[in-house]
């Protein structure tokens, strides 16, 4: 697609060959084989909008000093008819060239023509990538990890958009396993202690600690009332999940919509096990990859290149994390024919990747298909200090407080500040300041 950056590389490197051949011609240079011409943009304005290294490049066939042969060639640069208007010799032989205002002229004049497709180019050709993102535990609210990952993964599907992949944006529910379990039993005693008393219900050691917890049981209770108390444990866990999982993930997508973004495909853990965990099983146990012993499945980790086997069925016959994991990619990768996909984690998963790398292998999929990109974590600072807590509510700032506190503009731009792999300091008072210190508001 037609773009004034390549109408601009292929004035120069026109301009560039036909001195070569004028310069050759009239015996100012000896034959030469010309190599690949590479263009460069300067750091420093002074030299220029762009710059090439072809004299040296060519100084060994000329056995001629580089700067002997960009001075040669100056004078038989033509630049009628181009964007060049000036070009000079600068250091051991280096062409620096500049341009006139033209090209930016055009360049808006293709913005208007283009509208939202100024940009687009078709790199991917179509193939499919999935982009799978924040996919935070539904148990709670988004905090700023996800918050973070949100705006790093929305960024990245966009620009492979643009750039001509056919991009699939996917959240992942975890909505079976140990979580949901946790979840349930944290429910249960939150609901148990507003009808007995919290000195009669103790609460689990490893239970979710949220007040989000104590706001789904009071509101089943004044919804719904204390039958539940008479019922078995087990049905009433289950119950109280049933209520509490869907307000939960609604919350999420909205918060997220208006966060901006918007997924293709809501993945649920659960359905994973119609299926999809056997038909992965039976296919590692096809290639030789399953071990059996101490009564249960393993990943065989010599064979897969890991340092040790995976459990993949426990004893008690329930698949693993892992299992589920390897399940979901292959449904990723076989079932549903995905080119490329794009994991973002935070940094804590980093000594997953590998496992799941060697799995994907151990499938028939090859590993670079799968990239994952880890984030770091985010430190929310107000007023110079560490801020933990909305004042608003005297809980953990979540999405929504940020987004209430600075809008979404400034929340994805200083997300997107930063490489993933660097530490992210976010200022809130920076974020809202008026004046050219944020990025934001000097930008926009």
């Amino acid at each position: 697609m037609y773009s004034i950056y390549e109408k601009i590389r292929n004035q120069i490197e026109t301009v560039l060959n036909k001195a070569i051949s004028g310069a050759v011609t009239d015996g100012k240079l000896p034959n030469v084989e010309v190599p690949r011409i590479y263009l460069e943009n300067p750091r420093e304005e002074s030299f220029g909008d762009f710059s090439t290294n072809i004299a040296m490049q060519i100084a060994k066939q000329a056995k001629m000093a580089p700067v002997q042969i960009a001075k040669v060639l100056l004078g038989y640069i033509q630049t009628e008819g181009t964007f060049i208007t000036e070009t000079k010799v600068a250091g051991p032989g280096f062409i620096n060239f500049y341009l006139n205002h033209q090209w930016l002229y055009e360049t808006l004049a293709l913005i208007d023509e283009r509208k939202d497709g100024y940009g687009e180019v078709n790199i991917g050709e179509g193939k499919k990538v999935m982009v799978e993102f924040v996919s935070a535990n539904p148990t709670g609210p988004l905090h700023m990890g996800n918050a973070r990952g949100g705006a790093l993964g929305d960024c990245i599907a966009s620009v492979l958009e643009k750039c001509g992949y056919d991009v699939t944006r996917e959240f992942y529910v975890n909505d079976a396993g140990n979580q949901i379990e946790k979840f349930g039993a944290s429910l249960e005693a939150r609901y148990l202690q507003q009808i007995f008393g919290e000195e009669r219900i103790p609460f689990p050691q490893d239970g979710y600690m949220g007040e989000d917890i104590t706001d789904h049981a009071k509101a089943y209770l004044e919804e719904f009332g204390a039958g539940l108390a008479e019922k078995p444990a087990e049905e009433r866990r289950r119950v109280l999940v049933e209520y509490a999982l869907p307000k939960n993930l609604k919350r999420i997508e909205d918060g997220l919509a208006r966060y901006g973004i918007h997924y293709d495909v809501w993945f649920r853990e659960s359905s994973l096990y119609d299926g999809d965990v056997e038909e992965t099983l039976n296919l590692l146990r096809k290639k030789g990859f399953i071990l059996e012993k101490d009564g249960a499945l393993w990943l065989d980790g010599e064979k897969a290149g890991l340092e040790k086997d995976e459990v993949l069925i426990r004893r008690n016959g329930f698949p693993t994390y892992m299992a589920a994991d390897i399940a979901y990619h292959c449904n990723k990768f076989i079932k549903r024919g995905f080119d490329q996909v794009i994991n973002l984690w935070g940094a804590d998963h980093h000594g997953h990747v590998a496992r799941m790398k060697a799995a994907m292998e151990a499938c028939g999929v090859q590993k670079d298909r799968l990239q994952i990109v880890l984030f770091q974590l985010v430190r929310l600072y107000k007023n110079g200090e560490i801020a933990r807590m909305s004042k608003r509510t005297g809980r953990a700032i979540t999405l929504d407080d940020l987004l209430d506190e600075v809008g979404v503009d400034a929340a994805r731009f200083f997300f997107n500040l930063k490489t993933s792999g660097s530490h992210l300091d976010f200022d809130m008072d920076l974020a809202v300041e008026q004046s050219k210190n944020n990025p934001v508001f000097y930008v926009q």
